[in-house]
């Protein structure tokens, strides 16, 4: 019966080609939107893991979920203890020791409240590459790096401050004291996202544990093997070590990435249902008229002792082979547009909530040239049954007179 359906796809090989076109288009639409939304949704990702979280942080238990007017009492007291323990976890690559603290930066006459981190500034030079300096380099790169401080651009600007000038830090230690220092601006960070461009700094760690008079560390920021060992990580931080709490990137993160990702997916739905729905009306009225004009073989074939079950089956298996041979010179559309005008990526305006483009690449997954298949077929073939119902429920002198 397929060897059957097949021979009949090429017997008016014009109406076959206009059937195969129709769907060619829809799924190569469809195969290049799914790359396209999947490259955002990567960018996003990259970005967020590679500027701030890594692929998660590990807290004091409880810590995220309380407002402490103390919160350096509730910090890690033995950072290096935890350390080993963490790089002792299975697919923990790295381990990024950091504070967070609140400051004054004053430069001149201007004095702004601003968010610090204290970092390891080698060690996360090599994870964290996508901070995207416009101005000097990281920390430590052209000089000493206790002695500087890296600033968001938001902050730069409202500063009016540049790479090679001195700023002084304003902040309290944890003895409630007032603690200065003058560091040398190195460079100048834009990550994209608005709130930390703004009001981010980022200093040596030793520096920061200096400022705010103390050993302890707040968080160690995880650098895993791959995004999806993260639950294992997880689990395993959370039977070895019960004085902590591992959180991913996600939901460190949910205005930025997690609800921009759901965002994102509800959207693509709408829009495949729209594509799919184009294919199946252009599919309709293809076989439609295709059929009418085959109504005198129907009819003949029928006169000849076929069936109606019969007749059905192969008018379906043909239907079913069209949108599969569609599917199949769409993605083969689709893979040289890839490779050909859209190799050099699409730039994107600024996202909601983000002031960088993006350059964007299609990442075609191998389940997306799945669904690239079969759901044009599928489509076709329920876009056929009616028209195929109707033909084969007709009477023979009513489908032989169609050829008269």
């Amino acid at each position: 019966m397929i060897y059957l359906a097949w021979r009949n796809l090429f017997r008016n090989s014009r109406r076959t080609l206009a059937s195969v076109l129709t769907v060619a288009f829809g799924a190569s639409g469809l195969l290049i939107f799914q790359g396209f939304n999947e490259g955002i949704m990567n960018q996003y990702r990259d970005n967020t893991i590679r500027v701030r979280y890594g692929n998660g942080q590990v807290f004091p238990k409880g810590y995220r979920e309380k407002k402490l007017e103390e919160p350096w009492r509730a910090w890690l007291e033995s950072p290096d203890l935890v350390e080993k323990e963490l790089l002792a976890i299975p697919h923990v690559q790295k381990v990024f020791p950091r504070v967070t603290f609140f400051a004054f930066l004053t430069k001149g006459g201007v004095n702004l409240a601003g968010r610090g981190e204290g970092v390891r500034s080698k060690d996360e030079a090599q994870f964290f590459s996508a901070m995207n300096f416009v101005e000097g380099t990281d920390l430590g790169i052209q000089s000493d790096a206790k002695a500087g401080v890296i600033l968001g651009k938001g902050l730069a600007d409202s500063l009016g401050i540049h790479p090679g000038e001195n700023l002084t830090i304003l902040a309290q230690t944890v003895n409630g004291q007032l603690n200065g220092l003058e560091l040398a601006v190195t460079g100048i960070f834009h990550t994209g996202a608005k709130e930390f461009d703004d009001s981010y700094f980022r200093i040596e760690l030793e520096t920061a544990q200096a400022l705010l008079d103390t050993k302890r560390v707040e968080l160690f920021s995880l650098a895993t093997d791959s995004i999806e060992a993260w639950p294992s990580v997880e689990g395993a931080i959370r039977s070895a070590m019960p004085s902590v709490e591992a959180i991913p990137f996600d939901e460190l993160d949910k205005v930025y990435y997690k609800n921009a990702v759901a965002f994102l997916d509800s959207q693509f739905s709408v829009v495949r249902l729209i594509m799919l729905l184009i294919v199946a009306l252009g599919i309709f009225n293809t076989v439609a008229s295709g059929l009418l004009e085959r109504s005198g073989e129907v009819g003949a074939l029928r006169a000849n002792g076929e069936s109606r079950i019969r007749v059905f089956q192969v008018l379906s298996t043909e239907s079913a082979l069209l949108g599969l041979l569609g599917g199949v010179v769409g993605v083969l559309f689709a893979v040289i547009l890839d490779r050909t005008v859209l190799a050099k990526g699409i730039a994107m305006p600024p996202g909601p909530g983000i002031t960088r483009q993006f350059l964007i690449f299609l990442e075609i997954q191998p389940r997306h040239f799945a669904q690239a298949l079969i759901l044009p077929a599928i489509t076709t073939l329920i876009a056929s049954l009616w028209p195929i119902r109707r033909l084969v429920k007709a009477s023979i002198p009513s489908l032989l007179r169609q050829n008269l």
